[in-house]
């Protein structure tokens, strides 16, 4: 079963807060998920002078993550734009992101998805797990 990144944090905080641990006194498997995700971030090292990253081609969505998070230095906004193999190109709109705080930048994305990033404020580094 697949789980979203976004169910996978409300849970995770859900457990923290009730103070649940395993008789092993660690933290129970929804937060493994949260890990799985963020853990696989790859970093954002700049754009292109539109604000497009990766200056060049694009990423594809994986079974780490259900939806394409991003954690950039600076406050900005991000929109995504899929590649659909059949059918136009097209952009989600923008979504404002806080400076160091992870942000969903869309949300329930089929595994295999091509895409890229615009960020408005142009030059933007960070990671972006998907």
């Amino acid at each position: 079963m697949r789980i979203h990144s976004r169910a996978v944090r409300v849970l995770a905080v859900a457990v923290l807060a009730a103070g649940f641990m395993t008789a092993g006194g660690s933290a129970t498997a929804a937060t493994s998920g949260v890990t799985s995700c963020y853990g696989s971030a790859k970093s954002i090292n700049g754009t292109d002078p539109n604000g497009r990253w990766p200056v060049t081609g694009y990423r594809v969505t994986t079974s780490n993550c259900g939806d394409i998070n991003v954690k950039v230095t600076g406050q900005n906004t991000v929109e995504t734009c899929f590649l659909p193999s059949s059918g136009p190109e097209y952009c989600n709109g923008g979504h404002e992101v806080r400076a160091n705080t992870w942000t969903l930048a869309a949300t329930d994305v089929k595994d295999g998805t091509k895409f890229y990033l615009i960020f408005y404020s142009g030059n933007a580094s960070g990671v972006a797990a998907y």
